[in-house]
């Protein structure tokens, strides 16, 4: 615990000290990651699937608003899906309106959220967002997690779509609507998974608000006993197909991530909590301060003084000679 604590204090240092870079690169970097990933998994229009673009429009992300970069990047996934098919991409971009009216209604500063849910279901550990984003945000935060797992799925969906296309499984533009339509809306594993997080969420963000002592360390349980339950039950009730060993893996690091979380963001010492009772001329108040647990670490330079040496004597006439010495020197000088 002392350990991230000195971590969390010297990362506030370097931010203090160098956020008008460190920003900028850290924005840059998700950025690049993230049209990469959309490369690999999406890129079917060639002139986009340059690396040289990924980093022109990742540069152009490092400095625009987090709202900028979604917008960017929405735009990139809907000009790699029209290169498959008109349609889906119409589909797509009904279904982005739709999300993005209520994002930028209610979270418009939550994005890099709604970046690293789609991130991390890529990366088949989706189960690591909800206990660190109830912890550290706010409960209309199931938005933009919500829409990343779905945008997840409409990436998945349109590599699916391209197999059945290629295999001439769908032909006529009806029937490529409608399989467009169905693989979305009758995907149990995203209902399955937006639920999941979506009530996570809400569960960490009320317990963890709560005045009890330990709040935060029984969000954590609750919401981990909670996503787990419905991950299971999803899976055994709507045969979500969902990989349980990652699952369980997930769960259980998200678990980890929220004792980080609590650490860096929470870290109180209930030990020393007072209660304070005052009044002005409306109110009584009583107060419960529960005082914050911090490290300083202090750069102490310790300079070393030596004194003249003496000499050791054994006995009076050695000393008596070494005072004689000392003296004469003095009257030299």
């Amino acid at each position: 615990m002392a350990f991230l604590l000195e971590l969390k204090e010297k990362i506030k240092d370097f931010y203090n000290k160098y956020d008008v870079y460190a920003v900028p690169a850290g924005k840059f970097i998700i950025a690049l990651i993230s049209f990469l990933m959309l490369n690999f998994s999406i890129g079917y229009m060639s002139k986009l699937k340059n690396p040289l673009i990924a980093v022109i429009l990742s540069v152009l992300c490092a400095f625009l608003p987090n709202g900028a970069t979604i917008l960017l990047l929405s735009v990139y996934i809907l000009a790699n899906l029209y290169a498959i098919s008109a349609e889906f991409a119409v589909i797509a971009l009904c279904v982005m309106l739709i999300m993005y009216l209520l994002y930028f209604r209610f979270t418009p500063k939550s994005g890099y959220i709604l970046i690293l849910t789609t991130m991390l279901c890529w990366m088949r550990m989706p189960y690591l967002i909800p206990i660190a984003v109830g912890l550290c945000a706010s409960a209309l935060s199931v938005i933009p997690v919500g829409f990343g797992v779905a945008i997840f799925y409409i990436i998945k969906t349109a590599s699916e779509y391209e197999t059945a296309i290629t295999n001439q499984s769908v032909s006529d533009t009806v029937q490529q609507i409608s399989y467009i339509v169905e693989s979305l809306v009758s995907d149990k594993q995203m209902l399955v998974v937006i639920i999941a997080l979506a009530v996570t969420i809400a569960v960490i963000y009320f317990v963890r608000r709560l005045t009890v002592d330990n709040a935060w360390t029984y969000a954590i349980i609750a919401g981990t006993a909670i996503e787990f339950i419905i991950l299971v039950v999803g899976e055994i009730v709507f045969k979500a197909k969902l990989n349980m060993i990652l699952m369980i893996i997930g769960v259980v690091l998200g678990a980890v991530v929220g004792y980080v979380c609590r650490i860096l963001f929470f870290a109180v010492d209930y030990k020393r909590t007072e209660y304070v009772q005052y009044e002005d001329d409306e109110y009584y108040y009583y107060v419960k301060a529960v005082p914050k647990i911090n490290v300083v670490n202090a750069d102490v330079k310790v300079k070393q003084i030596n004194a003249r040496k003496t000499k050791k004597t054994d006995n009076i006439d050695d000393v008596r000679r070494y005072h004689s010495e000392n003296a004469a020197t003095d009257e030299e000088e």
